[in-house]
């Protein structure tokens, strides 16, 4: 027998121009080997030049390091995320990340930091685990075309 989750019969989230609050949450982002080439490529740079750059090691764990204010070094001036279109998973995957979909109560706690819990897409049961399995995209704010073409 299935658990039923408070999410049960979907939830609804929709990025909100301008906000990157979630980019400006001091924490961790994971990242992988592919995930710093294919950023290190969109940026122009080379691969080694941007782990020595934006990447701390700790063993085989590899993490984005953060502006001096916590928020994620990939930020450009105006909170924009500077490598989008190629974005670790864990970027792809906001806000259904499995602590935050805990329960309700973790739910709405994230809505005090994130404005587009609640509104705009409705995100099926299904549609939410594969999201969580990385099979899927949550979505996030769509990107200028500069955004997109690495310029």
């Amino acid at each position: 027998m299935r658990h039923e989750m408070f999410y049960e019969h979907g939830l609804k989230f929709l990025c909100q121009p301008g906000c990157a609050a979630c980019c400006k949450i001091p924490g961790h982002v994971h990242i992988s080997p592919a995930d710093a080439a294919n950023m290190a490529r969109l940026l122009g740079m080379a691969d080694s030049e941007f782990i020595a750059s934006y990447v701390k090691q700790s063993g085989k764990s590899w993490k984005l390091t953060e502006r001096p204010d916590g928020a994620c070094v990939m930020l450009d001036e105006q909170d924009r995320c500077r490598v989008h279109a190629v974005r670790p998973q864990q970027c792809r995957s906001y806000p259904f990340w499995p602590e935050i979909l805990a329960n309700e109560f973790t739910w709405i706690l994230e809505k005090g930091t994130c404005p587009g819990l609640d509104v705009g897409e409705y995100f099926s049961r299904e549609r939410i685990e594969r999201i969580v399995k990385g099979e899927e995209e949550a979505g996030g704010f769509p990107p200028d075309a500069k955004q997109v073409e690495g310029e």
